[in-house]
């Protein structure tokens, strides 16, 4: 009986389905849009026709059918439905993997959408795939956890800045306040990609076995407070940074990262001159800040001054050797803005 109900109900669909699309096409056939043949025309009644009665027919059959045999027909699908799409969704993972049109990236976000659905709701595949291009194309796992991690920052840090003692003099400079959480995302994101590209060169070695040595990574090296001290008063300080800063550079593993730690790192020294200019009045906020940055970054200052002193040694030793005539390769006097001031300077 069971065969036999969805036989009709699928025959019933299918009839109702080809009436529907005769009687547009006979409608649009009165009315002129479309120009066929007579021997069509008739065609399309003649379907039109045999399908109206054949409907008849099994619409007659179906009702005959007692209404607590179709009931529970009906709940007989439902459970047949339920199971299987239960099986569907739990083979969901299994049939991502076997799909060779998708890729890695596709198939790795597509499990993570399916893990973070909640446990009643399920997405289909074609519809998963959508969801996991559109993720990959905006970037929008990335900037949903940049956001969260920017919010999580700011967060903290305000309640930091609450407990503070009352500065009047740093008021001036409250803009830190919002710029502060900004350097720390930036410092955290970039150092954690250092890291992520150095296990990953790393791992690649290992595997391919090729006889390039790995990159030791213990850490990031320590800066030193007198360097930003004494910055554009003794060269040796400028040199210990201008080497700090090198090292820190000689860590990147692309050119993009390179271009972003120039511009994290002076906007780092930018917060630590400010702060460093403003003397006592600022060492709360200015350890606050290196408080932060260790916290999220793993970025410290060198407070042992045995380490201080031999680093002051090496930096001198290294200074009296070089060559203060030299230029770096990528040496320019005309800078950019030079040459958009000199342009508004002449056209003015």
């Amino acid at each position: 009986m069971e065969v036999s109900i969805f036989a009709l109900e699928h025959l019933i669909e299918e009839n109702e389905k080809t009436i529907t699309n005769c009687r547009k096409q006979l409608r649009d056939i009165e009315e002129g849009t479309v120009h066929v043949s007579a021997m069509k025309a008739a065609s399309v009644e003649n379907t039109l026709e045999n399908s109206s009665e054949l409907l008849a027919e099994y619409k007659a059959i179906y009702d005959a059918i007692p209404q607590k045999e179709k009931d529970r027909f009906k709940e007989l699908q439902h459970v047949q439905e339920a199971l299987a799409k239960q099986t569907y969704y739990k083979l969901q993972k299994i049939r991502l993997k076997r799909n060779l049109n998708l890729k890695r990236v596709q198939k790795l976000e597509a499990m993570m959408v399916i893990d973070e659905l909640p446990q009643d709701v399920h997405i289909d595949d074609n519809e998963l795939i959508e969801i996991t291009k559109t993720i990959i194309k905006y970037n929008i796992r990335e900037t949903v956890e940049i956001d969260t991690a920017l919010n999580n920052i700011k967060n903290e840090w305000q309640i930091a800045l609450d407990a503070l003692p009352a500065n009047q003099d740093l008021k001036t400079f409250a803009f830190l306040d919002t710029y502060v959480p900004i350097i720390i995302l930036h410092l955290s994101t970039l150092m954690q990609d250092i890291e992520e590209k150095i296990k990953e060169h790393n791992e690649n070695i290992k595997k391919s076995k090729s006889s390039i040595k790995p990159i030791e990574f213990k850490g990031l090296p320590k800066f030193e407070d007198w360097w930003i001290e004494e910055l554009f008063k003794n060269h040796q300080a400028y040199f210990g940074l201008f080497k700090w800063k090198s090292i820190i550079e000689n860590l990147c593993q692309t050119k993009q990262q390179r271009i972003i730690w120039h511009k994290v790192f002076s906007n780092w020294l930018m917060i630590k001159k400010i702060l460093s200019n403003k003397e006592e009045n600022s060492f709360d906020y200015n350890y606050l800040f290196d408080s932060f940055v260790e916290k999220f970054v793993n970025l410290e200052e060198e407070l042992d001054i045995e380490n201080i002193n031999a680093m002051e040694k090496i930096v001198q030793n290294i200074t009296s050797k070089e060559d203060f005539t030299k230029n770096k390769e990528e040496h320019n006097t005309q800078t950019l803005y030079y040459q958009w001031k000199i342009a508004k300077k002449n056209k003015s």
